[in-house]
């Protein structure tokens, strides 16, 4: 048996798709059922049961799986040590976060970490946030970032920040010229949310049934950008992260203001497997970005004051 055959039974145990692994791997379909035919024959079992329409692993397939990874984060492992003990970081960081956090909150972390370790691959996706706990458990990435974190029997949780939920109206609103407001000045204004069952929107919906505040729900979304276009456009005001409008407010097409008279902090965190261990590049990321974190928070404090 081979590296290569091994690479290919796990990502055809991920995928449940001889077809997907031949895209992904740039080889032909064929080619990866020679591999696999080679493996099985190699161990004596049978490893995937294959119809026209689905692809499943068999028990035995099953039972060696676990092994089959390890090997191969160790090969990873000794390759990215020994590249690494020159002086030269390499390897492949997959990682999924939710639209309002991405480049507002990472931007200026990952273009430092990219420029520092230029060798090291970043694939970074946009999701929402249970598909994102679905890609982790899947092993399709290695990390997630959420905000409202949800406690997961295989994913261990890691807060890595926080972040300010304002008001934000268009230019020219009738509060547009002040810096902050109380919530029941919004009540039964047209208002802008994300999508249902989003922890953000959970969050908020939560606030205003507390303080029995009526908002006249005009649309709602799960990507910021179209929810900010849709404030620009004065459909409605809308209750985002601070830092996802510095943009917009610089620009002066949007206003930004404190809510005063409630506490609206939303909990950042990373997410990874429990049984997961992190090789160098990613634990190395980690790390850098926890530590990224308590700048910026410190930062923000400062500035604050």
């Amino acid at each position: 048996m081979n590296i290569t055959q091994l690479r290919l039974f796990r990502d055809i145990a991920r995928d449940l798709s001889f077809v997907k692994v031949a895209q992904k791997n740039h080889i032909t379909q064929p080619a990866v059922s020679v591999h696999i035919k080679k493996l099985e024959h190699e161990l004596g079992k049978k490893l995937f049961v294959r119809t026209p329409h689905n692809t499943q692993l068999t028990p035995e397939g099953e039972l060696i799986l676990a092994d089959v990874k390890e090997i191969l984060r160790l090969c990873d492992s000794l390759k990215i040590r020994s590249s690494y003990s020159q002086g030269v970081l390499e390897g492949n960081i997959r990682i999924a976060t939710i639209h309002s956090i991405g480049m507002y909150e990472m931007g200026e972390f990952l273009s430092s970490f990219m420029k520092a370790f230029p060798k090291v691959h970043i694939h970074l996706e946009y999701r929402r946030f249970d598909d994102i706990y679905h890609l982790l458990l899947k092993e399709k990435i290695d990390l997630g970032i959420v905000a409202f974190p949800e406690m997961r029997t295989k994913i261990e949780t890691i807060n890595c920040g926080e972040d300010e939920l304002v008001l934000i109206v268009a230019k020219g609103h009738p509060l547009a010229a002040r810096k902050t407001v109380l919530l029941e000045q919004i009540d039964g204004a047209p208002f802008i949310a994300f999508d249902e069952g989003q922890p953000t929107r959970e969050a908020i919906d939560n606030l205003f049934n507390e303080r029995n505040i009526g908002v006249d729900l005009r649309m709602t979304n799960d990507n910021i950008y179209t929810i900010k276009k849709a404030v620009e456009a004065n459909v409605g005001v809308s209750i985002v992260p601070a830092n996802t409008v510095n943009e917009e407010v610089h620009q002066g097409t949007l206003v930004r203001l404190k809510i005063r008279d409630a506490n609206l902090i939303r909990p950042l965190a990373l997410l990874k497997l429990k049984k997961t261990k992190l090789n160098t590049p990613l634990e190395l990321f980690v790390q850098k970005l926890l530590a990224f974190s308590v700048k910026d928070k410190k930062r923000r404090e400062l500035k604050g004051n």
